[in-house]
Order: structure tokens, then sequence, then C-alpha cells
């Protein structure tokens, strides 16, 4: 069974408490986030391709004829190098993307209003809750 549905509540319930118009600036500025994560997964994919390009190319007893623990270390040396220099180059990126997207910055006016409905269905009161006055009470909880 369904539970039934509040009314939408009336327009004359609503009471403005607060009302504030604020001069803003608005301009679509990058996602850092969606930035820095394409530079980490660039960074694991160069990475891996050098990896590839090392073991092709390694000499017999270097650190890539050790086993799968050499082919992962010389994997994790590659990959903290590349990940570094892709998060630097994404994030220098991203950075000179907003420097540019302010040159399109517009002024806007933003509204904030502050309303109160009268809800009968759930009256407020300014009685203290019980979980207060048994916080404030020394002897402890009512028992």
């Amino acid at each position: 069974m369904a539970a039934p549905r509040a009314a939408a509540p009336d327009p004359d319930d609503e009471h403005v408490v607060d009302h504030e118009v604020r001069a803003v600036v608005v301009h679509s500025s990058p996602r850092y986030g969606r930035f820095l994560m394409i530079g980490v997964v660039l960074g694991v994919i160069g990475g891996v391709l050098l990896t590839i390009i090392a073991a092709l190319t390694d000499d017999p007893g270097g650190p890539l004829s050790s086993g799968p623990g050499g082919v992962l270390r010389v994997f994790a040396l590659y990959a903290a190098a590349c990940i570094a220099v892709g998060l630097v180059v994404m994030g220098v990126l991203a950075m000179a993307l907003d420097r540019r997207s302010l040159a399109r910055a517009r002024a806007a006016r933003a509204e904030h209003a502050t309303t109160l409905v009268l809800d009968l269905d759930a009256p407020v009161n300014d009685d203290i809750p019980q979980w207060v006055r048994d916080a404030e009470d020394p002897r402890g909880p009512a028992r």
C-alpha cells in the first residue's frame, strides 16, 4: 500500500524570512580532478609502454631478466616517473584553460530567499529535545 502524498504547500503559508541579492562573476572553469585523473591514466599507459620497450631492448642479465619481481620494479619506476610528468602537464593545462576562461567571464545576479512554510502536518515547537535534557542532567538519563 502506497503512503499518502502530502498536498502541495499553500502559497499563503510561505513566509520569506531573508532575501539576498549579490553580484557574482560567472565563468566556466575546467574540472581539475578530471584533468589530473587523465594525467594519471596517461602516466600508467606511458609506464606500461616504456616497460614493454625496455623488455624488448634489455640486455641479458638486466633487471627485467630477474623474473616478475624485476619487471614489477622496472614498471613501478617508469610508472612513477610518467605519472608525475602526466600530473604536472595536465595540471598546467587545466590552469591555463582556467585562466583563458576568465576572459569570457560575465557578470550576473544571484538571488537567495529563505522561506518558512507553515506545516500543520508536522508542527515545529521550541521544546528542548529529550537527548539534550538527558545530556545536561548530572544524574544521567531518567530510568
